[in-house]
Formats: structure tokens, sequence, C-alpha cells
């Protein structure tokens, strides 16, 4: 093996110590065990059955024509159109597949299914709502790996919760091959950790390749420079459901900070692709998913106003004679005029129409965007028979459709059931058990309520949102009392360094309050996001009131004498489950 220049060698240093930490069982994240020893313990069964193909510690090289045209020429004619080839297969019309082929990674059928697609449409923008644990990683990570390859994307900015930064860093280099550096802290890191630089005058522009966290670019400093970089090829934004209005109740439209953001960049071309991902794009009300829809630029009379897109689906939901027919497929025209597919009816619906109804009346069914001013007359007429089409046209041809890719488990079922997919998708069926409290929980759990009333109430009336921390400690009740201490001593570490130099949290808008469970949870820094302001001396006495209460308080939780009722449950939920 041979190999060149200060990078590799850093590199080569890096996979030496990666191994020698694996082999003395000195990794944090692996377990290294004796072969004796695994036999023993009936390890060795979980080993692979065939030999790996290839060393996964090596990373492929990219293969181009040497910059050297003496050593290309002396190549042999099949050298020469071998190598033309590889520099040249992404960019060929067939090769949507490339890069999913030279990924670490299998996808499931509908994770290459909506990779094509995503492909295919390029620069058209997409709403990634699989649920939960279907991998719209894995989609995005497919596409953006080709559009790479194939050079149709050259500036690429990835947006995450701070809680998942590093492991979207982590992931887009093991599976996807992608050493994408990650900005936090006004520094630039590798995927190892490492800082491979510091930014210099706007730090959005400092790599074509970069991920960021929604939290860092929301913010109001952060968004003229974002605003002032070069434009992106292709923008991502995880767990998108985060950008939305701060009420739902008002007609006035107030976006938060992380919508406010995306309007700004699309309203300022900064981007040409965009790709949304979340699982839940509705979390309190239909309008939210018009908001996503419309930062993915939704046009016609479906963007213009969200009561034509609310009233829409609500006239779907009448009964079919007091449904305004003429709206609803008014709406229908303007989406075939406007995004539709050359503006056709889905050809295979259209199918099974003239499959089950007859042609004629498939055909007016298919025709009723055209028919304005005689819809209702024409439903009417049609057979009983016909009205749960007619209600399927109209449901099948909205930017839903065009936008949003949404898939669930009960199709993995459909592919596992026909031989397309060998994975065991389990069905879930939850059961609740009752864990009654021992006596010193009971006490501990008083005072945690008497925790959150207390300082809750200080807090609101100091600063609104600071008492919404003080929710996070309950929900972390519903996991265990080690879940609750640990919260609790790290907001303890951090009362401590607050009363040290004098600085106080501030929250801006309901997005921050959203993701203060899940950066907590997460162990991270989830009271020094934002900027900070001088105490007062009011806080500083409430600070250290409750710093002092923390204490004993803590002393209390480590002391549990009969350990945690409910993990003692779960251990015995879980032997008898492996004695059957």
């Amino acid at each position: 093996l041979s190999w060149e220049g200060p990078r590799e060698r850093e590199r080569l240093a890096d996979i030496r110590v990666s191994f020698n930490q694996l082999w003395e069982g000195d990794d944090p994240d692996w377990l290294a065990v004796e072969l004796p020893e695994a036999v023993k313990n009936r390890l060795v069964k979980y080993a692979p059955k065939y030999k790996p193909a290839h060393d996964p510690l090596e990373r492929p090289s990219l293969v181009t024509l040497a910059d050297d045209q003496g050593a290309y020429a002396a190549a042999s004619p099949e050298e020469q159109l071998l190598f033309q080839f590889l520099r040249d297969a992404p960019t060929l019309l067939d090769a949507t597949d490339l890069g999913a082929q030279t990924s670490a990674v299998t996808p499931w059928p509908h994770q290459i299914q909506v990779a094509r697609t995503l492909i295919n449409r390029f620069p058209d923008r997409a709403l990634l709502c699989d649920e939960v644990g279907l991998g719209k990683t894995i989609e995005a990570g497919l596409a953006i790996r080709q559009l790479l390859l194939s050079g149709r994307v050259k500036r690429c900015l990835i947006l995450t919760p701070a809680a998942v930064l590093r492991q979207w860093q982590e992931e887009l280099y093991e599976k996807f091959n992608l050493d994408i550096p990650r900005y936090h802290g006004g520094q630039l890191y590798d995927v190892k950790g490492n800082p491979v630089g510091s930014p210099t005058a706007n730090p959005w522009d400092e790599c074509d390749l970069l991920l960021a966290s929604s939290h860092l670019a929301k913010r109001k400093e952060r968004v003229p420079q974002l605003l002032a970089a070069q434009p992106w090829d292709l923008l991502v934004v995880d767990e998108a459901h985060h950008a939305r209005r701060k009420d739902f109740q008002q007609p006035r439209y107030r976006p938060n900070r992380l919508l406010t953001l995306l309007n700004k960049l699309k309203d300022n071309n900064q981007y040409r692709g965009l790709l949304l991902l979340t699982a839940t794009p509705m979390q309190v009300h239909p309008v939210e998913v018009w908001d996503l829809l419309t930062v993915l630029g939704v046009g016609g009379r479906w963007g213009a106003d969200e009561n034509n897109f609310l009233g829409f689906f609500g006239e779907l939901r009448k009964s079919f004679p007091d449904t305004e027919w003429d709206f609803v497929f008014d709406l229908v025209a303007d989406y075939l005029d406007t995004m539709g597919e050359n503006g056709q009816v889905d050809p295979h619906f259209y199918e099974t129409m003239r499959r089950e109804l007859g042609a004629p009346n498939a055909n007016a069914i298919r025709d009723l965007p055209s028919q304005r001013g005689r819809r209702t007359a024409v439903t009417r007429a049609l057979p009983s028979e016909a009205q749960p089409y007619i209600r399927e046209m109209a449901r099948r041809h909205t930017p839903l459709q065009w936008y949003i890719f949404r898939n669930t488990r009960d199709l993995l079922r459909q592919y596992a059931a026909k031989g397309l997919l060998q994975a065991n998708i389990p069905t879930r069926q939850p059961t609740i058990r009752r864990v009654d409290f021992l006596a010193e929980e009971a006490e501990l759990y008083g005072r945690i309520t008497e925790y959150i009333s207390e300082f809750y109430a200080r807090y609101e009336s100091e600063r609104r949102g600071l008492g919404f921390i003080m929710t996070v400690y309950r929900r972390r009740l519903t996991s265990s009392f080690y879940a609750v201490r640990k919260s609790l001593e790290r907001r303890r570490d951090w009362l401590q360094g607050q009363i040290e130099f004098g600085e106080a949290f501030t929250l801006e808008d309901e997005a921050d309050l959203e993701e203060l469970d899940e950066l907590e949870q997460a162990g991270l820094d989830l009271y020094g996001l934002d900027p900070t302001l001088p105490l007062t001396p009011g806080q500083l006495e409430q600070f250290q009131a409750e710093l002092d209460y923390l204490d004993s308080f803590i002393v209390d939780l480590r002391s549990l004498s009969q350990g945690d009722s409910k993990i003692n449950q779960l251990k015995d939920e879980l032997n008898r489950i492996f004695r059957q």
C-alpha cells in the first residue's frame, strides 16, 4: 500500500488509533471480548455468516482521471476507456442509482423509490414525511450523494436540531462516505470531532458542504449572514415541523423564527432545491402543512390563500350531497394547470375507474376539472357507485400528492408479503403496567412537584419561558428517578456557572421551548444556546435559592435505598419474556 500527502497520513493515523482502541478495549462505544469468553457467553452466534468483502475502516477512494497526462497516456486503450467511464458515469441519464450502489447501506424499496424521484425531479422541492424509523435520513442521504457525484449539487447546507447534529454528521460519513464539516460553537469540526478551522468573514461560505443546527441558524445575528452567503444548490432541513406559527387562534400570520428564516431564504433565492424532513408535519392545526408547502413554493390558488387549502379538505369531509364540488374541482383544475404532471390526470387512477365504472363514467369524472359551472349537475347524474371515485379524484390531485412523500409500516408489510423486503417488520403491542411508588419514592415525587411549582411561578413572573424549563423535569419522571436526577444535576451545574459569571439565559420564541426537552435529554448545553443578559439582583437571589434546594434534593435522590421500582418492574418483565 502507498499513500501521499499530510491529509492521508493524518487519516491513517486516526485509523491506527481507532484500531488500537478497539483492540485494547479502550473505545467507550465498543466492548472488546476475547474469543474464548465470547464462545463461553454464546456471543459468536451473532457474528456475520460471511466474511466482509472489504475492510470497513478503509474509505474507498474516488477514481478520477490522472492529473499527470503522461501517466494517462501510458495506460492501455481499455484502461483509458474505463477511466473515462468512471469519470463520466455519475452524469449519465440512467445513473440515478450510482449513489446508492456506492453507499454503505442497503436501502429498502420505498427509500430507493423516493430517492430516485427526488433525483429525477431536482431541483423540485419536497417534504419527506415517512413514519418515524422508516429512513427519511436514508432517502435524503441517497439523493444528496447522487446529486453531488453528478455535479448537479456543489453547495449544500443541512440544518438539523442541535440534539441530532452530530448524529447526522456520523450517518452521512458512515453510510454515504460524505465527510461534511459541522459548524458548532464558532468552529468547524470533522466527523472525528477534530477542529478543521475557524470560519472567517462569513462562516456560511467557509465550506460548500456544511452541517449546522437550525437553532443556531435562526438566531437574529445569524440571519443576515445566511442571507449574504452564496446561494446553495440544496438546502436540507430536518425536523421541519419546528418551523411553525406562534399561534393558530389569531388570523394574523405570526411565524416563529425558524419559519421566518425559511421564508427569508426562499424570498432571497438563497437555494434551488429544498428538502424538508418531518414525521409529523401537522402538530396542532392543518394550516401547519400549508405553511410548509408555501416554503416549498406551492403556487396558484393553493399558495395564494390558506383558506383555499383548509376549505378544500373541509369540503371533502362533508357528506357527498353537501360538498361544494365546483369549489373542490376549481382547486383540482388549478393544481393540474400549475403543478400537475403536464396537466394530466393520474393514468393509473383513470385506468382503475375505466375498469370499474366503464369508459363513459370514467371520462365524466376525469373531465370534472374542466367542467366549471356544470360539476354539480355532472356529479348528481353519475351513479352512486361513482361517488367514491369522484372523491378520490379530488384527493389524488392536490399539491400534497406532488410535494409530500409519506410511507408507513403498512407499506413495508406489503413489500415483505410480496418478497421484496427481507426485514422483519415488528407489530407493536403495547400494554400498560401499573407500578406503585415505594414510600420513599412517593416522598421524592412530592418534592419534584413542590420544586416545579415553586420555581416555575418565580421564573414565569420574572421572564416568560424560563418556567417552561422546569416542566422538563416532570417529563423526566415518566422515565426514571435516575433520569430526573441527571437532569437536576445538569441544572445545578448550570446554575453554578450563571452565578459565577453573572449571566441569565433568555428565550426568544416558542420554537426555543420546543427544543429544550430534546436538548436537555441529549445532555447538551440546554441553557447556553442563546445570548445571555446580565443577572439582576433578584435573579441572583432566586438562582442561589434554587441551587441550595437542588443540592439537598440530589443527595436524597442518590440515596434511594431500594432502587427504582419502575426499573425493577422492567427487569422482571424482561426476565419473564426471555423465559418464554
